[in-house]
């Protein structure tokens, strides 16, 4: 399938950033009252510079009440895409509210790039990813009859947004607001065959958009890549970078520090893996030895598991090797890995298992070579499709001698895939 001695890690999220300020005296351009849209995670501000004390955050789908636009301080963001700007919309009421009956302030500010005119009313279905467990609800409120709980990076259809009660969580972020999702689909499948209900009900914030658009390059990495120019290899456009930290017990890859901090100190979002040595060590021991080893902080991409060995064990004794190294690391770190496999190996030697899907490990790295699109096994990850995929082992990148793995991160944010 490939060199064993080879490296990548799991991602983490991403997050909106607004920096830098020169503000200047705030000229009010427009005065008629409208509503807009926020597009992802927004940070509610006392005046209009990055530099501001910040009142609130609200999620992607909250609606704002602006009185105009103001120049102020100078922002840039990648949500929703790449913008930068002088120009923030003067909030005056937010979800309904008065900003004065929520912060006791006549006008809060954002900049309006992360924002889009009128409030969402459309009723075509829009696809959206959880980026936690979510409970879905009768009624777009948190009083409500839970229906169902769905995992992380679970597939949901959205037919509008609607106004509800107050809700707050800490899911890829502390968001909160009173804008709700009302979903008519759930993993392709209707509501109404699921659960015997037309609609449920979600808070926005909790989920992202699913987008093909949003794909992301990034590569994996070890010690057979040498030393690596970290600011080339950002240069070349490679946002997350994913490297081996240890292999079965005792063997640490020699450029594991070296790669973590260069990556790191670019701002390449970063992650670490091991290569299972199933058959040979204990998956505790292994586990143990990852965790003690990596040095996992926040802001990392998830850990991963390499799966590309047998180690002579037959497809029960795999699999429950496999469970027991992921639960050993979930436990001593409170996440739940990625799992990197080939599709014809998942399907050879793990039976196509879709156990891991459907029971928390929603991320699968796919490495699957020469093709448009890969195979996802485990009946397409229990709906999810890939969330990472290995396209190449014979990528070139400024900043690498030599060849180098290749591989994308399937959306615009990397929040869901954060430790």
């Amino acid at each position: 399938m490939r060199r064993l001695h080879r490296s990548w890690l799991p991602l983490a999220g991403a997050s909106l950033t607004v920096l830098l300020i020169l503000p200047g005296l705030a000229q009010v351009a427009l005065a008629a009252s409208s509503s807009w849209t926020a597009q992802c995670s927004t940070n509610i501000r006392t005046s209009a510079k990055t530099t501001a004390t910040i009142k609130k955050t609200i999620a992607a789908g909250t609606v704002v009440t602006a009185s105009g636009t103001v120049t102020g301080g100078s922002w840039s963001t990648s949500c929703p895409s790449s913008l930068k700007g002088t120009s923030w919309l003067k909030i005056v009421a937010i979800g309904g509210k008065s900003t004065t009956s929520l912060f006791g302030l006549g006008a809060v500010y954002a900049a309006s790039g992360l924002f889009k005119a009128g409030p969402t009313t459309a009723a075509d279905s829009t696809d959206y990813l959880s980026n936690c467990s979510v409970r879905l609800r009768a009624s777009a409120s948190t009083s409500a009859t839970t229906k169902a709980i769905v995992d992380t990076n679970s597939v949901v259809s959205a037919s509008a947004m609607v106004t509800g009660g107050t809700w707050s969580a800490d899911c890829a972020g502390s968001v909160s607001g009173s804008s709700w999702y009302k979903i008519t689909a759930v993993g392709g499948k209707s509501v109404s065959s699921l659960y015997g209900v037309s609609a449920v009900y979600a808070a926005t914030g909790l989920f992202r958009a699913l987008s093909t658009t949003g794909v992301q390059e990034g590569i994996d990495v070890s010690h057979w890549q040498g030393t690596i120019d970290w600011a080339k290899v950002k240069a070349a456009g490679k946002t997350f970078a994913i490297a081996k930290a240890t292999e079965g017990i005792g063997f640490e890859d020699d450029a594991y520090d070296r790669n973590k901090a260069g990556a790191m100190a670019e701002g390449i979002k970063f992650g670490a893996y091991h290569f299972a040595r199933p058959g040979s060590n204990n998956p505790v021991t292994e586990a143990d030895w990852f965790v003690d080893t990596a040095g996992y902080e926040r802001g990392m991409l998830i850990p991963t598991l390499d799966l590309e060995l047998t180690g002579g064990l037959g497809t029960t004794a795999l699999t429950n090797w496999v469970m027991a190294w992921l639960g050993r690391v979930d436990e001593r770190l409170g996440v739940k890995p990625m799992i990197y496999t080939s599709p014809s190996f998942w399907r050879s030697y793990m039976g196509d298992s879709r156990w891991f899907a459907d029971n928390g490990y929603t991320v699968v790295w796919v490495a699957h070579w020469g093709v448009t699109s890969p195979s996802v096994p485990g009946s397409s990850w229990g709906g999810r499709s890939w969330t990472f995929w290995q396209y190449t082992s014979d990528g070139t990148v400024p900043g690498i001698a030599g060849r180098v793995d290749l591989d994308r991160y399937r959306f615009a944010s990397f929040a869901a895939v954060t430790y």
